[in-house]
């Protein structure tokens, strides 16, 4: 094998990895409303009473176990686009939540996202991690993670919502140490001829 085609291997591996990162947006909300007869998004379906919604890969469920078939509802209440609050207790119901996961199913790792809330117990696969107030950026990495969970609160807006499949991007650290693998291989058969 060249020293060539050992760096081509390695950037197509590079490019693999990172091929699973993304930021869900919403960008392609655009009404004031969803559900509780507001039209879906095409994008959008109701599972019972959970309202669904699907982007890049991710399955975002407003979990409305009181609400009529059809009546849960998202709707954008800060007039900025693709903010939208995805959890409102008052309107959707007590006990109402909303989870992250991936469609399929499998494990996520979550970088960031920005949110504002009045409240929200934020949780990983049945683990208490925060209580949210305010807004802000959560930017504490969770990793191998299944379901995320915004439970409480009249508002629950959610932005920016950067995920990948878990696994699939080096450590910070190995990357260099395979470079250096291979520079150190090709000067070896560098030499050897």
């Amino acid at each position: 094998m060249t020293l060539k085609s050992i760096l081509a291997a390695l950037a197509l591996g590079v490019a693999a990895a990172n091929a699973g990162a993304t930021v869900l947006t919403f960008d392609g909300l655009t009404e004031m409303m969803y559900g509780d007869g507001f039209p879906l998004a095409a994008n959008m379906h109701y599972d019972g009473t959970n309202l669904v919604y699907e982007e890049s890969g991710y399955r975002l469920t407003l979990n409305a176990p009181w609400a009529d078939a059809g009546a849960a509802h998202v709707g954008d209440g800060t007039f900025d686009p693709q903010t939208f609050n995805w959890h409102d207790g008052f309107e959707n119901g007590d006990n109402t939540f909303v989870t992250l996961t991936r469609i399929g199913g499998g494990r996520f790792d979550l970088r960031s996202f920005d949110y504002y809330t009045t409240g929200s117990a934020l949780s990983t696969d049945g683990n208490l991690q925060a209580f949210l107030v305010d807004g802000g950026m959560w930017n504490t990495a969770l990793n191998g993670i299944t379901e995320l969970r915004f439970t409480s609160g009249a508002v629950n807006a959610l932005a920016n919502v950067d995920v990948e499949a878990a696994g699939t991007v080096p450590l910070p650290g190995t990357l260099p140490l395979l470079l250096g693998g291979v520079a150190a291989f090709g000067l070896a058969r560098r030499r050897g001829t």
